[in-house]
């Protein structure tokens, strides 16, 4: 377990600089576009994302299962040969499209679809290169690709908007990150030149044909779960406006962006770790693995989502400006969802560990039916808050059942993880209940925000004295950081 927190580590305290100085440059962002700026950014971001998963059939998750190095580069070149072929296929498509073609009631982005063939390479590689990164525990170097694109594109947004407030300061700034994240990674993988220069175009279709799952149900799962969090942009798009679109976004991404650090860094090495056990080359007990892990994504979790839930407005209104207070209604929406796909994200790769593709696949598929139907229903009956606490609900129940499941397949009962999902919410609303009476009765958000930082150093410290390993954890935590320093 302790090289597992130690690359765990490597990837948290090698983003966590970068991620606190873009969280704390969307304040200027937003400030600079408006939310229809954002709101044409999500939607041409949805439809890349939707594009960049079909880019390489899912075999990127196959780079970390075979047993020589040779047999993963041949993955990893068909991985390269794929998505080549799809942003190039994707150019010609779109130099048939009209430039001034509604998508959704949004006429604005279509002018950048000629940006897709470009955004679909350059994502589609940087997923390819992860993983093979990934198998050869370089964490490190998928730290510094993080640290790369997050300031990048940051940079580019607002440096972007001293020739023209547009969204295509956020589109460039969007590319100009991912440059500079493949430039950092694809020097870390010159020193597997020797094991690419052996690959060969029969070993590829060798290769191709074994993992065939990932692209007939991983790929298709993929799809699915890529067009789930995107169908909210196209459909409030179309029932409301851009602007619900941007407010929306920017509250996905704030509350994503941090968690995302803890949630991808844990993801990937879980992935490789429990991928050495199930070949028989690791150590470890699958059971103990998965149960720990779990453990950790609620106890980091749980107390910043419940945060949110009681100071969602003000921190948007302070953060952001008064034009964006309603992206924290947002937030208080969506947060019991997105805190059950934080903890379902890293382990769900155990569906390509034990080859339960098929499982995986029908269940993104009713997930994302019930995702379509829930915002048609409410976007059809309601405002934006009645649709996205329908959107919200569906993701709840389907990603229980999700949990549940996977869990089953380590061997840990539906009453045990529960049993840690209640310990722990227990010990977060208990400590929070000074902070409800403070946001009461004071109006000052100083005062409350400073309530707020000591509860949350209270929760961590009864987290961490009642976790051992956490404890371990979060010390080598602090000298990664400061050897850094």
């Amino acid at each position: 377990m302790s090289n597992f927190i130690t690359n765990v580590l490597k990837l948290i305290s090698g983003s966590v600089t970068a991620q606190i100085l873009s969280i704390l440059l969307i304040p200027i962002i937003t400030r600079i576009y408006n939310p229809d700026d954002f709101g044409i950014f999500q939607l041409f971001m949805s439809i890349s994302g939707i594009l960049v998963i079909v880019s390489t059939f899912s075999y990127q998750f196959a780079i970390m299962l075979p047993k020589t190095e040779e047999d993963a580069a041949n993955v990893a070149s068909v991985c390269t040969v794929l998505v080549t072929f799809i942003s190039l296929l994707t150019g010609i498509v779109v130099l048939f499209i009209p430039k001034d073609i509604e998508i959704f009631n949004t006429p604005g982005v279509s002018r950048y679809l000629p940006l897709l063939p470009l955004i679909i390479f350059l994502n589609g590689m940087f997923f390819v290169q992860n993983y093979w990164l990934s198998r050869k525990t370089r964490f490190g170097v998928i730290a510094g690709s993080r640290v790369s694109n997050t300031l990048t594109s940051k940079a580019f947004q607002i440096g972007f908007a001293k020739w023209s407030i547009t969204p295509f300061g956020l589109v460039g700034g969007f590319i100009a990150g991912y440059v500079f994240a493949d430039l950092v990674m694809l020097k870390g993988i010159k020193k597997d030149i020797q094991v690419f220069k052996k690959i060969s175009l029969k070993r590829m279709k060798e290769m191709a044909i074994q993992y065939k799952k990932f692209p007939l149900f991983s790929s298709w799962s993929s799809i699915a779960n890529t067009i789930s969090p995107q169908v909210p942009a196209f459909l409030l798009a179309y029932f409301y406006s851009t602007s619900v679109v941007g407010h929306f976004s920017l509250a996905n991404q704030v509350v994503n962006l941090p968690m995302g650090i803890v949630g991808s860094a844990i993801g990937q090495v879980f992935f490789q770790k429990v991928s050495e056990v199930k070949n028989g080359n690791g150590k470890g007990d699958m059971k103990v693995i998965v149960g720990e892990v779990y453990k950790k994504l609620i106890s980091i979790g749980i107390f910043p989502m419940i945060l949110l839930i009681i100071l969602g407005e003000q921190i948007f209104t302070f953060a952001f400006g008064e034009e964006w207070s309603i992206a924290g209604t947002y937030v208080k929406i969506l947060v019991p969802w997105i805190f059950l796909v934080f903890l379902s994200s890293p382990i769900s790769t155990l569906y390509n560990v034990f080859e339960k593709q098929t499982v995986w696949l029908t269940f993104s598929i009713i997930l994302l039916v019930s995702r379509i139907v829930a915002l048609v229903i409410g976007g059809t009956y309601g405002s934006p808050e009645f649709a996205l606490a329908l959107y919200s609900f569906t993701g709840i129940v389907f990603w229980l059942w999700n949990n549940a499941y996977l869990l089953g397949l380590a061997g840990i009962s539906k009453k045990e993880s529960i049993e840690i999902l209640i310990k722990y919410a227990a010990i977060g609303l208990i400590v929070s209940i000074p902070l409800i009476l403070i946001e009461m009765i004071s109006s000052s958000f100083y005062v409350i925000i400073f309530a707020a930082v000591i509860i949350t150093v209270i929760y961590y410290v009864i987290t961490l004295h009642d976790d051992p390993i956490f404890r371990k954890m979060f010390s080598t935590f602090l000298v990664n950081v400061r050897n850094r320093n």
